[in-house]
């Protein structure tokens, strides 16, 4: 017995070098992400490969689906708007670029509304759902079956004996909050639920080999009149029921061109799931006119996609300030070159402002924070750590010109791992989302250099540690 578990221990040795092996001459990531891999295979002699199957994998391209995600040059010319890249000025080569290798253009005709209370969107979001005729499609990071999604479950019941078309997504790590049981009764109603990357496994909802990739999207579409999105999945966290209090987010609904963008997004999602490759972008009519001119550009993303969008974003606000950069988010975990250009902006005397929770809802996380602003503190950067509970926006806001926000965190897993969607707004509604930052800096305490450099070593042991898990957080 004793030269079996000798002879298994060597085996599980040998795979880990071979896995090894694999992440440094075939797969094709950053240099960050290939070093921690190794790190991790060579130091953890005897799982470090279990962790490589369901955490390290690399998502791979399906042509039949990665088609959708490229516009050829043609098609890019024949839909380029004019009137919307002048309108943009110092942000045309940002949309020119989003527009050219996504398959959504900035549109004018749009109504956007902002909801400073979760209750607010739920309660705007019900009343949608009540009224919907035709379809409501609806695509969850997490979908709960409490206090919150329950009464929606039990609508969306409702609202299939009535012939609406109903479709669900919702992510495989997200269903820990709703039972079979339940799942099964909306099946059988005629609701078609489909299970992002499901468990292999009974009773564990992560048993899957793609388990590190997730669908963070929050979505919900109505009848092509409506779609509400944002920070806010569906479950009592959202409204400051959960363990960690008071939730502060962004929730938001839109009417007009750009809800024809999410509608696409969540057909491609629709269909990856199905394995359906046909074609998907027929011509979409809106149903009601639009008064409001709002200019908007939805930015999708995911890790099959041939561009690191939500990353390139970011790096291009960034990059483009010329007064201020204002970021919201619960993960402040930026990689190498958005670090490198935070620290280019302050130095060059772009004032940056970041808001944190005070409080992490994830195991090394709130570590990871604060290693690194910590390198921004020491050059400017104002850092806040939000004190009003767990604030979970995901808003950067440069120049008081254009907002960048929706499902994507500012951190590792929402540039390169999660399926997520966000949009990029110019107009009045600046002030708006600037309002809400001025006031959640009111409810945060201002984190100094003095507090910073007295931190015990016990945190800086633990940022030391979170810093190098960083590609995975």
């Amino acid at each position: 017995m004793k030269e079996i578990l000798i002879a298994l221990k060597d085996y599980l040795i040998l795979v880990n070098i071979i896995f090894a092996c694999i992440v440094i001459f075939f797969e094709r990531r950053r240099p960050v992400f290939t070093l921690f891999w190794i790190t991790i295979l060579l130091l953890t002699s005897y799982f470090g490969f279990i962790m490589y199957l369901f955490f390290g994998i690399s998502f791979k391209k399906r042509r039949a689906l990665a088609k959708y995600y490229l516009r050829n040059e043609r098609d890019y010319l024949k839909n380029l708007n004019k009137k919307s890249m002048l309108s943009i000025k110092k942000w045309i080569g940002l949309s020119r670029y989003l527009d050219g290798v996504l398959l959504g253009k900035m549109t004018h005709n749009n109504d956007f509304k902002f909801y400073a209370k979760a209750d607010y969107f739920f309660e705007d979001l019900m009343l949608n759902l009540k009224n919907a005729k035709k379809y409501i499609y609806m695509e969850y990071f997490i979908f709960d079956d409490d206090e919150v999604g329950s009464p929606i479950y039990d609508l969306l019941l409702e609202k299939a004996k009535e012939g609406v078309e109903i479709k669900i997504i919702v992510d495989g790590a997200g269903t820990r909050g709703v039972s079979r049981k339940r799942i099964e009764a909306l099946r059988k109603s005629g609701i078609m639920f489909e299970i992002f990357f499901p468990s292999y496994f009974p009773f564990i909802k992560v048993g899957n080999l793609r388990a590190n990739y997730r669908d963070h999207r929050k979505i919900s579409l109505i009848d092509n009149k409506i779609c509400f999105s944002g920070g806010l999945n569906i479950g009592r966290d959202y409204v400051g029921k959960g363990r960690l209090g008071k939730w502060q987010d962004i929730g938001f609904s839109l009417k007009g061109e750009a809800i024809i963008d999410y509608l696409h997004e969540f057909e491609r999602s629709w269909k990856f799931l199905k394995k359906d490759t046909t074609d998907l972008f027929q011509t979409i009519s809106l149903k009601e006119k639009i008064e409001s001119m709002t200019p908007i550009q939805v930015v999708s993303s995911g890790p099959n996609y041939e561009f690191h969008t939500i990353k390139d974003t970011f790096l291009s606000l960034i990059i483009k300030a010329e007064k201020s950069i204002h970021i919201e988010t619960p993960y402040f975990i930026p990689d190498e070159p958005i670090l490198d250009a935070l620290k280019a902006a302050l130095i060059s005397g772009v004032k940056v402002k970041i808001i944190i929770p005070s409080v992490g809802d994830h195991a090394f996380v709130y570590w990871a924070n604060q290693y690194f602003y910590g390198e921004l503190l020491e050059l400017g950067a104002e850092i806040y750590k939000y004190k009003e509970g767990f604030i979970h926006s995901k808003l950067v806001v440069v120049d008081g010109e254009i907002a960048f926000l929706g499902t994507a965190n500012f951190d590792y897993r929402s540039m390169y791992q999660n399926f997520e969607i966000s949009l990029l707004i110019l107009g009045s509604n600046i002030t708006e989302l600037e309002c809400r930052i001025d006031n959640d800096i009111l409810n945060s305490k201002k984190v100094t250099i003095e507090d910073y450099k007295n931190r015990s070593k016990k945190e800086r042991v633990l940022e030391s540690i979170s810093k190098l898990m960083a590609p995975i957080l």
